[in-house]
């Protein structure tokens, strides 16, 4: 007989007032291995040794887990026995009620399974996590879906409270299985060269290649553990089961899995503990809004019972501990402490102690250890505590972009559009934001409240296509330059040579793909300053616009505007690779 919900959930409200033990797994895995101590550098990455020592730190530091009860593994140490063993022993230490983590970075693999075609949920593929040791005979090197289903089914069965993270390539899948009806069938292993049957139990001495792709026939359905009645199991991964994840490079300059560093970087700018409903909700926006990157996080998990507990599976904490650091040495106007790039500290940190009447800031970082500037008539003694304050961090900018400004505010300026630029946008050969062709002949003629402006624009329209791009009003300029000289992952440079970006307005008429005329913002490459027309500019319009039908904008429109543009220079930054913006404003 089933045991009613409510019953359930008293019995893990019980058990939860007296035992929460808390584990943890973390798996870092940058090195690959063809051999024992032979190293694949094909296969190697870069941030996932990073991404382990700060989810170990996030745990310790922030959720309080014992030291002693967080196992990892890195690189060489990381393979399916010492993975298994090491799960295998928080099973058999822990009790209803306890917490568990598993955390992986590394690479994801999938596996084609002719026996699921028809799934809509695996759609005839499986997914694994892929371990260091690529020598292992049958592809143990490879944690299949199925294995990991009926582990993690085993935390839940015995009430422990499991949260699995997966920073890796096609890893949203991982815990979900085929729809029923249920088979239960040995898999076979098929050499994707030969085409032969490898059957379970044969040596298969070489090296697994992660370029690869395997067909393992597999019929075997495993019940979904985030499935399971107030099963309290959360399965956070990186992306879809078609999609790649994405290494990037921090503010300090150091790799990570942007996954990872997104939920790092979440919990540094929350001085309060959060639910897991929240949680999500602030990973999807960084990813996709705020960092802009190409990957689709994914979430499996019993929400009827983790939407309002916390990231580990317990009730939402009314405060949470403050990072602490020791002084190890110290000079006039200098400070070292024991924390560092391990802790996910970055320069610009501030530190305080409990009282708040003396505090540092972090001016250099090293693995282990930091490096502060105090004042330097405070004396600091060795052995001194220091609580985090403030997480705000300095870095240098990605891109330099160039904001032309008119001499002329919104209204003058609008006048002299209408009598000088406006007429000719009614010809026909008139190329705007969204009615242009691909012609490299075409010339571009740069507006910036010249008198003679209709003069030059009737000069190039008989040559051939031809485009208006324009500087900004001055007022709009000036907010624009405003809001964007807060931000730390740009810098605005006062002439177009010195940029990677411009920002133009560009006037579109009405077309077939526009229903009615307005003025895009967007950026592009700049145009030199000296000269008005420019042949061959190579106009090319980015997909991301600000649009309104007039320059003269009210004090709200003027606040979309600036919003807008800051949004669009995070997709500029992003355009030049993956190095994390710095969302903290310019101090």
């Amino acid at each position: 007989m089933k045991t009613p919900l409510f019953l359930s959930l008293l019995f893990f409200s019980t058990i939860l007032s007296f035992a929460q033990n808390k584990y943890a797994v973390i798996v870092g895995i940058n090195e690959y291995y063809d051999k024992p101590g032979v190293k694949s550098n094909e296969y190697s990455l870069k941030g996932c040794v990073n991404d382990a020592i700060s989810m170990k730190s996030l745990l310790v530091n922030r959720f309080t887990f014992p030291k002693e009860n967080v196992k990892t593994l890195l690189n060489a140490q990381a393979t399916q026995k010492t993975f298994l063993a090491a799960m295998e022993n928080i099973l058999e230490k822990s009790k209803p009620g306890d917490v568990a983590v598993f955390f992986f970075c590394g690479h994801g693999v999938y596996t084609i399974n002719p026996e699921n075609k028809a799934d809509s949920v695996k759609q005839g593929y499986n997914q694994a996590i892929c371990m260091s040791d690529l020598y292992s005979p049958n592809y143990e090197c490879l944690v299949r879906d199925n294995t990991l289903k009926i582990l993690f089914n085993r935390f839940v069965q015995k009430k422990v409270t499991l949260t699995s993270i997966l920073d890796c390539c096609y890893s949203e899948n991982i815990p979900m299985a085929p729809l029923p009806p249920v088979y239960h069938n040995p898999y076979r292993v098929v050499d994707v060269k030969t085409n032969k049957v490898v059957p379970t139990g044969v040596i298969d001495l070489r090296s697994f290649k992660l370029n690869k792709t395997l067909t393992i026939a597999d019929k075997t359905i495993i019940e979904r553990p985030s499935e399971t009645p107030n099963s309290r199991f959360a399965n956070l991964a990186a992306c879809s089961w078609a999609e790649k994840a994405v290494e990037i490079w921090d503010e300090g300059g150091r790799p990570h899995g942007a996954f990872t560093k997104t939920i790092i970087n979440i919990f540094e700018k929350s001085k309060v503990d959060l639910p897991l409903s929240e949680i999500i909700a602030r990973i999807k926006n960084d990813i996709d809004v705020v960092q802009n990157l190409q990957q689709r996080p994914g979430f499996r998990y019993d929400t009827l019972s983790r939407d309002k507990l916390n990231f580990i599976g317990l009730p939402v904490q009314s405060t949470i501990p403050l990072l602490q650091t020791r002084v190890v040495s110290s000079l006039p106007g200098k400070v070292i402490v024991d924390v560092g790039a391990k802790d996910d500290i970055m320069i610009g940190n501030i530190f305080s102690t409990k009282d708040k009447a003396i505090s540092f800031t972090i001016s250099k970082v090293f693995p282990d250890s930091a490096l502060g500037v105090i004042d330097p008539k405070i004396t600091i003694k060795k052995d001194d505590v220091f609580f985090i304050r403030d997480r705000y961090r300095v870095s240098n900018p990605i891109i330099k972009v160039y904001v032309p400004a008119s001499t002329l505010k919104s209204a003058a300026y609008m006048d002299m559009f209408n009598k000088q630029v406006l007429p000719f946008t009614k010809e026909k050969t008139y190329q705007d934001y969204f009615n242009f062709n691909d012609n490299q002949t075409a010339a571009t003629f740069l507006f910036n409240n010249q008198e003679n402006s209709g003069l030059e624009i009737s000069k190039i329209i008989k040559q051939n296509e031809f485009f208006v791009l324009m500087a900004l009003p001055s007022d709009i300029a000036s907010a624009i330059k405003s809001t964007l000289l807060k931000e730390q992952s740009l810098k605005l440079v006062n002439t177009p040579g010195e940029s990677d970006f411009a920002l133009y307005v560009n006037y579109a008429a009405i077309s077939e793909d526009n229903k009615s005329p307005k003025f895009v913002f967007s950026f592009r490459k700049p145009l030199p300053a000296d000269v008005n027309v420019k042949k061959n500019a190579e106009v090319v319009f980015w997909a991301d616009n600000v649009a309104f039908p007039s320059l003269n904008l009210n004090k709200t429109q003027l606040n979309q505007l600036s919003k807008g543009i800051r949004k669009l220079s995070y997709a500029a930054i992003r355009s030049r690779g993956t190095q994390w913006i710095n969302t903290y404003p310019r101090r």
